[in-house]
């Protein structure tokens, strides 16, 4: 995900340096990124997989399950869970949030908990920094050339609104609501 953040928002891991009285900070590093992106995190607690129905030599199965979002922090930070406890499926797709079994489950009912990543608000978030880095950046004319560095930040602003209306976190989102009193 880091990877993936960093194209998003061209930023070079040593795009620029701070230095401070105790340490040199490097933007942006993995860990620079890391802190973006820790604060587009969603945390999913025993959210119920919902089966995907599929044909293997003319039969129904379900071998896979989604789980309704994107770009899931993989490891020991995700699990997959029955009514017995936690089960460990054949593969995850964890950008896609797909789990898949070996075997046909029959629609058998899962749960599933963990993390989330908005990468596309991290990128609007690490376009928006950068755009404040180089505000102070002015025209110049020299030699019959005329150089106009103060739209780069306008540039970074306008990277800023694309990644932030393609954000999860952008307009309407949805919430499943099941009625105890039906």
């Amino acid at each position: 995900m880091i990877d993936t953040v960093r194209g998003y928002a061209n930023a070079a891991p040593d795009e620029w340096t701070v230095s401070t009285n105790t340490s040199l900070v490097e933007y942006w590093s993995d860990e620079e990124i890391q802190r973006v992106l820790d604060r587009h995190k969603s945390e999913y607690i025993h959210e119920p997989l919902e089966p995907i129905g599929a044909y293997a030599l003319g039969d129904p199965v379900i071998l896979r399950y989604r789980t309704g979002v994107h770009n899931l922090e993989g490891g020991s930070e995700f699990k997959v869970e029955d009514t017995a406890g936690t089960v460990t499926p054949a593969s995850i797709d964890y950008a896609r949030g797909i789990v898949t079994f070996a075997t046909d489950q029959a629609g058998k009912s899962y749960w599933w908990s963990g993390f989330a990543y908005d990468l596309d608000a991290a990128a609007a978030d690490i376009w928006r920094m950068k755009a404040s880095h180089v505000a102070g950046l002015v025209d110049f004319s020299t030699d019959g050339h005329s150089i106009k560095r103060s739209q780069q930040a306008q540039q970074y602003l306008q990277m800023a609104n694309y990644y932030q209306q393609r954000s999860a976190s952008e307009g309407v989102t949805t919430a499943k609501i099941v009625r105890e009193d039906l």
